[in-house]
């Protein structure tokens, strides 16, 4: 926004994805650029030894190289800070080096932490394959279970990490009632929020620490950039900050660039694609050969009523399992024309995928199987195509699923 024009109030949620925080390096100039600059510069240069020295030390502002900060980021930033209702916000080079960055700066002296059993595959792989290595030990449990989060948090941690709604099963976690034990307990609450996005639910109203995004979902919501971020208050993006800045993932300006386009239509295209996955979600659930379906909007989902309460929509995500196990969905799949095979998610296009032999694929099957993340199991982004369309696509994939009549 240009010097001198300022809301009167706070602007509401919609007009933050388009203005919010987008101001343009170029601002101070008469008839600055409407669309957000690429700054695709790696250092900056100063006029003085002494300037350097004076913005290196943080006693004035500016920018140094791109791996400590960038003008286009810095911008993206701001806008997501003002739609999660944090103080700041950080991009990464992607989700993974965000969920990273905030583990680390948590749990970077050791300690114990607690995490869902059900969470997204290359989280679960950080957390059981590399995070022991720094002697930090980990506690999967139900955080669905409230009488199972108050007896973990008993014996203390250096942080709860926690999805709502999970992935890929969709379980609803109450948010606020964790947070509210943690809180009691000291113990700082992590919450990957890519599912539900601040179109739906805003975790640091819970009493969250730090919220979390695979920004390359549905922020983006083109498939067309990967990058993840973390908004928080000022000391705990501090934190992050030096994480980032040491070890290297930062984001590119070019794929900021994109998110801050994507941002634009967030609540639009998660609005639309939530209307869609409801209707998705009651047809599956009348097919046949569908044994269950994972949707926090249906009545029949055992989170639906924490979900109405602490989430704006019920999200464009939804999984179900096939009664044939894995030799149905690998047909399922084979049938599809208008839902893509693809293990990403939140794009325009909507995207089937079979979690056991993608996106948990490197999980271990016990720990699978105790997530209950079975061989039928299929998940589904919802995308901007008409529903109808949809529906047609999977019920004539669902039909290759049945049994052959003798």
């Amino acid at each position: 926004m240009s010097p001198g024009r300022r809301w009167r109030d706070r602007p509401r949620f919609d007009t933050r994805a388009v203005h919010g925080g987008n101001a343009s390096p170029l601002e101070a100039c008469s008839g600055s650029p409407l669309s957000l600059p690429i700054v695709q510069s790696s250092t900056y240069s100063f006029d003085s030894p002494e300037e350097m020295v004076e913005v290196l030390s943080g006693a004035r502002a500016g920018y140094i190289y791109s791996r400590y900060d960038n003008p286009t980021i810095h911008a993206v930033e701001e806008k997501l800070a003002a739609l999660e209702g944090g103080d700041r916000a950080l991009l990464f080079s992607s989700g993974l080096a965000a969920i990273h960055a905030a583990l680390w700066s948590r749990s970077r002296d050791g300690g114990r932490l607690i995490a869902g059993r059900d969470l997204y595959g290359g989280t679960i792989s950080l957390m059981e394959q590399l995070l022991p290595r720094l002697g930090i030990a980990i506690s999967r449990i139900d955080l669905a279970d409230p009488a199972a989060v108050e007896r973990e948090i008993r014996g203390g941690a250096c942080a709860i990490f926690l999805e709502t709604p999970t992935n890929p099963l969709l379980r609803i976690v109450d948010g606020p009632g964790v947070a509210r034990v943690a809180r009691d307990a000291g113990i700082p609450v992590i919450v990957d929020n890519t599912f539900a996005t601040p179109v739906l639910q805003n975790p640091l109203e819970w009493g969250a620490e730090l919220v979390l995004h695979s920004a390359t979902k549905y922020l983006g919501g083109h498939s067309d950039l990967t990058l993840g971020v973390a908004v928080g208050s000022d000391a705990t993006i501090a934190r992050l900050e030096h994480v980032r800045r040491t070890l290297g993932g930062s984001a590119d300006p070019f794929a900021g660039w994109l998110l801050n386009r994507g941002l634009a239509t967030l609540p639009i295209r998660v609005r639309r694609q939530s209307e869609t996955a409801a209707r998705l979600a009651a047809m599956l659930e009348s097919e046949p050969t569908v044994s269950k379906v994972h949707y926090p909007g249906l009545a029949s989902h055992p989170g639906h009523a924490i979900a109405r309460r602490q989430m704006n929509g019920f999200g464009g995500m939804l999984s179900f399992e096939l009664r044939g196990g894995l030799d149905a969905a690998m047909e399922f799949l084979r049938g599809l024309c208008c839902v893509r095979i693809a293990t990403s998610l939140g794009g325009v296009e909507s995207v089937a995928s079979h979690p056991v032999t993608s996106s948990h694929r490197m999980v271990d099957p016990e720990s699978r199987k105790a997530a209950g993340i079975t061989d039928g199991l299929i998940r589904l982004s919802a995308g901007l195509e008409d529903p109808e369309d949809l529906i047609d696509d999977l019920r004539s994939a669902l039909r290759r699923t049945q049994p052959a009549s003798k």
